[in-house]
């Protein structure tokens, strides 16, 4: 395999696991989690996370605007979800209704969505609708 496609492929954000523990950490420093649903065969997937969020999560700056978490759509994982209920990456994904991916969706502590979410990837303005989003909802959290 190249390199390039390689790093693509290790290129991830943290998994979500347990959103109900995130939740709080979220609340205190009114901090929005944005969720990233993902699909492994999903090439746009791979560039939206080696051009963007990747890079945007190691960001300091940015780490402290948002928690970023994964979902893997088309996977089963297990989750603890924002009730504190057992589910998967799957069925939250259903929940949300999200069907293309990528897809950005950024939430309050409770799960809440705090706009619309982001489908698809436009490569000529992904970072500036990425930052418009982020941006949007903190205020929207911090009201």
């Amino acid at each position: 395999m190249a390199p390039l496609l390689h790093a693509a492929r290790d290129a991830k954000l943290p998994a979500a696991h347990d959103l109900a523990a995130d939740a709080p950490i979220s609340a205190r420093s009114q901090t929005p989690i944005l969720l990233f649903f993902y699909r492994e065969d999903c090439p746009y997937c791979e560039r939206a996370l080696r051009e963007h969020l990747v890079p945007l999560s190691r960001d300091e700056a940015s780490r402290s605007k948002v928690l970023y978490r994964q979902i893997e759509v088309d996977r089963p994982s297990p989750l603890v979800d924002f009730e504190g209920r057992a589910t998967t990456h799957s069925a939250l994904a259903a929940r949300y209704g999200v069907t293309l991916t990528p897809t950005i969706l950024v939430v309050d502590a409770a799960g809440t969505p705090l706009g619309e979410p982001l489908v698809g990837l436009s490569p000529d303005f992904y970072a500036a609708y990425l930052d418009n989003l982020i941006e949007a909802a903190s205020k929207r959290l911090r009201r």
